[in-house]
């Protein structure tokens, strides 16, 4: 593969970054859900002993479980968000840190204020 791009016709895009705005900030101060097609519910987890933590309608529901957990003191990497369809069939929303800081914003919270407590 040739990485070396000499040609005449290749046309370069430059754009300044400093005059740029972020415009896909979220409108609600209430924060947010998450949705996953066919879902009836969600459910909280611990790992490594996959005990049930908690089980909502919606990922909103959620939301504050997943903070308490973690300001109970339980590791981050810990907690696992799944999703549950009709027929049984299961899936992860999210996990560990990417869970708590979407969680923090979902509630309409600033997702890096809070230091997370590392797992010992």
């Amino acid at each position: 593969m040739n990485t070396n791009n000499d040609d005449a016709d290749f046309d370069r895009v430059e754009f300044d970054f400093s005059r740029a705005t972020l415009v896909n900030l979220p409108n609600s101060p209430d924060g947010f859900g998450i949705v996953i097609d066919g879902a009836v519910g969600y459910s909280l987890r611990l790992t490594p002993s996959n005990k049930i933590l908690g089980r909502f309608t919606s990922t909103r529901e959620a939301w504050p479980a997943v903070l308490a957990e973690v300001e109970r003191g339980t590791p981050a990497k810990c907690l696992v968000l799944d999703w549950h369809w009709a027929n049984g069939r299961t899936g992860r929303v999210s996990s560990g840190r990417s869970l708590v800081l979407t969680a923090r914003s979902g509630v309409g919270l600033d997702g890096a204020s809070r230091p997370m407590r590392a797992a010992s």
